[in-house]
């Protein structure tokens, strides 16, 4: 007989109050599908996922499953009885409350993995909005009970003694999120296999600055205490500095220097201190290392969040100097995400280095989105304008600059422009974290999504015009085939 073609159940944003009846209604379905039929279970949202649920998607799925990816479990006891299971890609974003028990019960499903993701993204996000709660969590208990799980598991498979030492998983993809990365180094998570890395991912994790450090000289053959990773080629940091008495950017500049080759780099930095401009010295090094080869790029400094319509600088955009130098280096990007001065994309009395920096852009021959990550001033009280309309005038300035008035005409295959940057608000539908005082500013900071619509002329010349997609989120941009990475990373506000 035929393989029956795979089956899609998806279910967006349900609300947090519908977890119970969430979780039922997808016991049913088990209950109700074929065995085996399962190959990717995903739940990526605010209902926490009950360990029943998982106990019997384990009795009907297991031998067939590759995919597990929970944002958030429950820790109520359950008896499991032992399954099978050859996962290739294990995600728990958020492993508050002890929640790893039941991964004792997937014999053999580790050794398959090669992608993994570790996080405490709730103590994160609570940490942030409310730094003066503490957490009740202990972390590192939790991944000594986690690596103890795969040594049990890769001694149940191996006939042959393990040798000490001994890597137990070779991972190609690694995502850490608001946990010590100080385990990477010299705790349990050092058994993990990094020669073959390609991306790796670090969120508000913990004594970053001495990982850096360590690797770094790791990838110049200086130091023996941990791995290369001289076959990365996607890189994301979400960092927020406490100390001002480390200088997080030059360890990471130098870090990023130590690293042949990125296809994919996106930095989230905020510091005490306002950034340095683009154009320093050790940020154009990384632009020689990378420049060629990167073909998406992020990048983002500031020293606070935006709190008011008007702009106060709480980012630093490149200097049209510094845009020049990144236009210029990086010239094969497909996707670039930055603060961009807009200035830039001004008709009337620009200087003349900010023409530079425009006609700079214009040569990004292969540019299919750019995200202009600094939303424009708006004063309400001045502007007597929806803030849609004025978005769009603002939009249509930014393409008539770079399209309509470029050198090269219609050579820039430009199809997405995003204003804004997306926070965790807007990927985890958190509303309810904001006083309802924030929801008007909070409105007017999300993300707008539009599209480039060349199918118009104007006196034979190509017309091209914005077309609003989507607000706070990318899932239609996506859908419809337009390339969304560098809108995917996020602030936590």
């Amino acid at each position: 007989p035929e393989e029956p073609e795979p089956a899609i159940l998806q279910i967006y944003f349900p609300g947090v109050s519908a977890s119970i009846h969430l979780n039922a209604l997808v016991r049913i379905l088990l209950k109700r599908l074929p065995r085996q039929r399962i190959t990717e279970f995903i739940w990526d949202h605010g209902c926490i996922c009950d360990v029943t649920t998982i106990h019997d998607l384990l009795e009907t799925q297991a031998p067939g499953l590759t995919t597990l990816s929970f944002d958030q479990i429950n820790h109520d006891g359950v008896a499991f009885d032992r399954h099978k299971v050859g996962l290739q890609s294990l995600r728990l974003r958020s492993l508050e409350g002890n929640n790893l028990y039941w991964l004792w019960e997937m014999s053999s499903s580790q050794m398959a993995l090669k992608h993994l993701t570790l996080g405490a993204e709730i103590d994160a996000i609570q940490s942030f909005y409310w730094p003066q709660r503490g957490s009740d969590n202990d972390y590192d208990i939790m991944l000594d009970r986690l690596m103890e799980s795969f040594i049990d598991n890769a001694n149940d498979d191996d006939d042959d003694d393990d040798e000490g030492g001994k890597f137990l998983l070779t991972l190609g993809s690694f995502e850490l999120i608001g946990l010590n990365i100080d385990k990477l180094i010299r705790g349990p998570l050092s058994l993990l296999d990094f020669s073959e890395l390609t991306s790796l991912s670090l969120e508000d994790c913990q004594d970053v600055e001495d990982f850096f450090t360590v690797v770094q000289n790791a990838n110049n053959k200086q130091g023996v205490e941990t791995q290369s990773l001289l076959r990365l080629r996607s890189f994301h940091l979400r960092h927020y500095s406490i100390s001002q008495a480390t200088n997080i950017r030059a360890l990471l500049l130098a870090f990023l220097t130590s690293i042949p080759g990125l296809t994919n780099l996106s930095i989230l930095l905020q510091a005490n201190e306002r950034p340095q401009d683009f154009r320093d010295r050790n940020f154009g090094n990384v632009l020689l290392t990378h420049g060629k080869s990167l073909r998406t790029l992020l990048w983002e400094e500031r020293i606070g969040c935006r709190e008011s319509y008007v702009e106060r600088l709480n980012a630093t955009f490149p200097s049209p100097e510094g845009l020049i130098e990144i236009a210029q280096s990086c010239n094969n990007l497909v996707e670039l995400s930055i603060p961009i001065d807009w200035r830039i994309f001004s008709s009337m009395n620009v200087p003349w280095k900010h023409v530079r920096a425009r006609t700079a852009l214009q040569s990004l021959t292969q540019l299919r989105t750019l995200n202009i990550r600094n939303m424009p001033s708006f004063d309400p009280t001045v502007m007597n304008l929806p803030v849609d309309r004025a978005f769009k005038g603002f939009v249509d300035s930014a393409i008539a600059a770079l399209i309509i008035s470029g050198h090269v005409n219609d050579s820039m295959p430009l199809d997405t422009l995003a204003l804004g940057a997306m926070t965790y608000r807007d990927v985890r539908n958190g509303l309810g974290l904001m006083n309802i005082h924030e929801k008007d500013l909070y409105e007017f900071l999300r993300p707008h999504i539009y599209a480039v619509d060349r199918r118009y002329q104007f006196e034979g010349k190509p017309q091209p015009l914005a077309i609003l997609r989507e607000i706070g989120t990318y899932e239609k941009t996506e859908a419809a085939g337009h390339c969304v990475e560098v809108l995917k990373p996020y602030w936590l506000g």
